[in-house]
């Protein structure tokens, strides 16, 4: 019975992979420059190659046996899927189609892989990360970018060092609140989270956001027009210092599992006995 509840899961995993290279290819038809359609596409295609690793042991997985590991994943998922929706939609992506065809949209595609990665390894069972210091540490990842994105429009433009402090503040808070059992894990776990939302949430909030809240980019343009559009273009320049601090969590993060599975396998495997002629 178990056999069969974990074909049909895979199962399903595939047709929502299948239903999600159509939404992608829907939402991106009126793309006119065939390359970057076909770029986004492959970030699709990689993020669900990744969560289906995730699923078997010889990846990342499978997901320990515990509510709050398994919600964990749900919330990776859903970060990197808002992030291939803002790959999508343009958002915080600069430059000619070309550009975000050859370097833009794959550079992220690497980012949001490694993100999603880093998520089922702090989730994988046999990780020592226990479900309390898990919920905990996300917790204080998303709370980061929540109160990030509600000083955004009470504070005077330019929040980078908040969000640099923010940043810090859920890192440092994870890994004391964990304590001994996994501190370095789960410090790295809200890392990883804050990294993630932070920079979400300025993409959002200076793409959309009115005027008064972007920052000073200094002297450009002549028209007063011109000063507010390079403003808006450069706001979320700063804040990529912080998805980087998050990539490099997810790096140390999904080492640090992989490098503690493997020896323990290697502790775990059968030693050889001389037998004597």
């Amino acid at each position: 019975m178990r056999s069969m509840w974990r074909v049909a899961s895979v199962a399903g995993h595939l047709a929502l992979v299948a239903a999600a290279v159509v939404a992608v290819r829907a939402a991106t038809s009126h793309v006119a420059y065939a390359p970057l359609r076909q770029a986004m596409v492959t970030l699709v295609v990689i993020l669900a190659a990744v969560s289906l690793f995730g699923r078997f042991p010889f990846g990342v997985g499978p997901v320990a046996e515990s509510v709050a590991a398994r919600l964990v994943r749900v919330v990776g998922t859903v970060l990197a899927g808002v992030g291939a929706a803002g790959v999508v939609l343009g958002i915080a992506l600069g430059g000619s189609p070309a550009d975000r065809a050859s370097s833009g949209v794959p550079i992220l595609t690497g980012v949001l892989a490694l993100f999603l990665l880093a998520f089922l390894a702090a989730t994988a069972r046999g990780t020592a990360l226990p479900p309390r210091a898990m919920l905990t540490s996300v917790g204080l990842g998303l709370l980061a970018a929540a109160v990030f994105a509600a000083a955004v429009p009470v504070l005077p433009p330019g929040l980078i060092l908040l969000a640099m402090l923010l940043f810090v503040a859920a890192a440092a808070g994870a890994a004391w609140l964990a304590q001994s059992s996994g501190a370095l894990l789960a410090g790295l776990l809200a890392a990883v989270t804050a990294g993630q939302s932070l920079f979400y949430a300025a993409a959002v909030l200076y793409r959309y956001g009115p005027d008064a809240w972007m920052p000073y980019a200094g002297p450009g343009p002549l028209t007063p027009e011109g000063q507010l559009d390079q403003n808006r273009a450069e706001a979320i320049d700063p804040y990529v210092g912080i998805l980087l601090l998050g990539v490099l969590a997810a790096g140390f993060l999904v080492a640090a599992v992989v490098t503690a599975k493997l020896r323990a396998r290697a502790e775990a495997a059968p030693t050889a006995v001389p037998v004597n002629s």
